[in-house]
């Protein structure tokens, strides 16, 4: 299986005053602008996933909807567990996936998580990688029923393929 972890675009700083719940605040302009030239980028380097899980906090759904309108992925679906903290999203979103049969498939979600989900997968007993906002991570999953929740497995379960950053992408478009 190959599977894109997205952490969402850049959102507006936590402020409790402006957004008392946090599953509300939104993206910024440059975190937008930023992502969708990631988004047009990605749909260059690799086939779309055949489905896009997200979590329904705005921040996330707004970065997969942005995957959706200007990559042509497929429209997002909501996937609880993407919204769940730690250690509770890394086992529910290992169990939901190890009952998905597409071939490839797209989560959008949040930090500190998506770190904590990448590194079990790539064999790391801490972080194998910085999902920065905005970030792609890219894996190809060795056995995806290995993902059962419980189920542990020795060594890695996936390998990863690419790491894309939205400074990355935004430093290859400027002009010199």
């Amino acid at each position: 299986m190959l599977l894109f972890v997205i952490r969402h675009a850049k959102a507006s700083e936590r402020d409790s005053q402006v957004w008392p719940d946090d599953s509300m605040r939104p993206l910024t302009k440059g975190g937008i602008r930023k992502f969708e030239r990631l988004a047009e980028q990605i749909c260059e380097i690799h086939e779309p996933p055949q489905i896009v899980l997200s979590s329904s906090f705005a921040r996330a759904w707004s970065t997969a909807r942005i995957l959706s309108k200007v990559a042509r992925w497929p429209d997002p679906i909501r996937c609880q567990s993407l919204e769940c903290d730690h250690d509770d999203g890394v086992e529910a979103t290992r169990a939901f996936l190890a009952l998905r049969s597409e071939e490839s498939i797209a989560i959008v979600g949040h930090e500190p998580m998506l770190s904590d989900f990448v590194a079990e997968l790539l064999g790391s007993s801490g972080p194998a990688i910085v999902m920065n906002k905005g970030a792609v991570a890219i894996l190809e999953v060795n056995d995806p029923k290995q993902l059962a929740a419980g189920e542990s497995f020795p060594g890695s379960a996936a390998s990863l393929v690419a790491l894309i950053d939205p400074s990355w992408v935004a430093q290859g478009r400027k002009k010199r």
